[in-house]
């Protein structure tokens, strides 16, 4: 990156990370509904914008392919919107287009969309997936993100059926959800997301059909009315006040709030529906517990009274109408069994 260009960010994910951790990068700790909120306002006021459109439909139209994030709001308060007309970007379905005559078009390219490979499922993430499927029922509406946990919760849904998609990001589950009939293909906003990310095949799955239309983020967390909406997301770490940290590795600022917050609320306001954390009970080695006494960062992305339900390869924790007292005994049944007397001991001299 050039010495004198400054990046700001929301997230300290993929390379922005190695930014952040190296202080080229500073970040401003939005969670997504705040973001879209700050660029409206001008909070934070946006000059330039820089992105990728598919080419012109007759119209002029472009679309902004599998992306219809903050980068809206971006580009309607931007002052230029300058862009890389490229053909590997897909005409997608979605109200978030933009015309030419909006636009300034630096170069016309075929440059290939960036991928991420499917990680293979480790046998600890289908564990907690299996106990997170106890709680969805047919016709829930599902919010995952992407990553291998994300992949083996689809997994363990596959025979359901009617399920609807309100995600800010969907990966390669998506259409492994669709392919195994889980998903309602009767309306024609059942399934929307604000962005795909994910391996080449997914992209050619999302481009040989419309089933998934490309949203704002705040239309994502409007509960449909009769179909429960299932918030599921995970962190780096939970405390046995039932508080998140999805952002901090140490000092190392590696995550994002990102919609996670908004979607557990979204969650809680839906009648039946469950703002679910899942999340291994400890690293991959096995000797670090992810259930902690209190979050040591200091710095919480999700509150103690967001959460419905903590999910492990150990059980589910329901933490609804629960004192501090009994929550902790609930939290500590689903920590590692190798690790879970230290929470003991300290649930006992510190109680709540």
């Amino acid at each position: 990156m050039p010495d004198g260009l400054r990046i700001s960010t929301y997230c300290g994910l993929g390379s922005m990370g190695s930014l952040v951790a190296r202080s080229r990068a500073r970040v401003i700790p939005f969670s997504m509904s705040q973001l879209s909120s700050a660029l409206l306002s001008r909070i934070m006021p946006v000059d330039v914008v820089l992105l990728q459109v598919s080419p012109a439909d007759a119209d002029g139209f472009h679309s902004l392919g599998f992306t219809a994030d903050y980068v809206w709001e971006a580009a309607q308060m931007a002052r230029v919107v300058v862009v890389e007309v490229n053909a590997s970007v897909p005409v997608t379905r979605s109200a978030c287009r933009l015309h030419a005559s909006q636009l300034v078009i630096a170069r016309e390219s075929d440059t290939p969309l960036p991928e991420l490979p499917a990680e293979p499922i480790g046998e600890t993430q289908m564990h907690v997936a299996r106990e997170v499927a106890k709680l969805v029922p047919d016709g829930a509406t599902l919010q995952l993100g992407i990553g291998k946990l994300a992949d083996a919760v689809a997994h363990a849904l596959k025979d359901r059926r009617g399920l609807r998609i309100r995600s800010g990001m969907v990966g390669d589950w998506f259409p492994e959800l669709v392919d195994a009939g889980a998903v309602d293909d009767g309306s024609q906003d059942a399934c929307l997301a604000s962005l795909a990310v994910g391996s080449g095949g997914l992209y050619r799955s999302l481009q040989r059909e419309y089933l998934i239309g490309f949203a704002l983020p705040a239309q994502l967390v409007v509960p449909i009315e009769g179909s429960p909406f299932m918030a599921i997301n995970s962190a780096i770490e939970v405390d046995l006040r039932g508080q998140v940290n999805a952002e901090f590795l140490g000092e190392r600022y590696v995550g994002a709030a990102s919609g996670q917050p908004d979607y557990f609320r979204a969650a809680r306001q839906s009648h039946g529906g469950l703002a679910i954390l899942a999340l291994p009970s400890s690293n991959e080695r096995g000797d670090k517990s992810r259930i902690v006494p209190r979050i040591a960062c200091g710095y919480v992305t999700s509150a103690q009274s967001d959460i419905d339900v903590i999910v492990t390869e150990h059980g589910i924790a329901d933490i609804r109408a629960t004192d501090l007292d009994e929550r902790q005994l609930r939290i500590t049944a689903i920590a590692d069994p190798n690790l879970r007397s230290a929470l003991h001991d300290v649930a006992a001299s510190h109680p709540a």
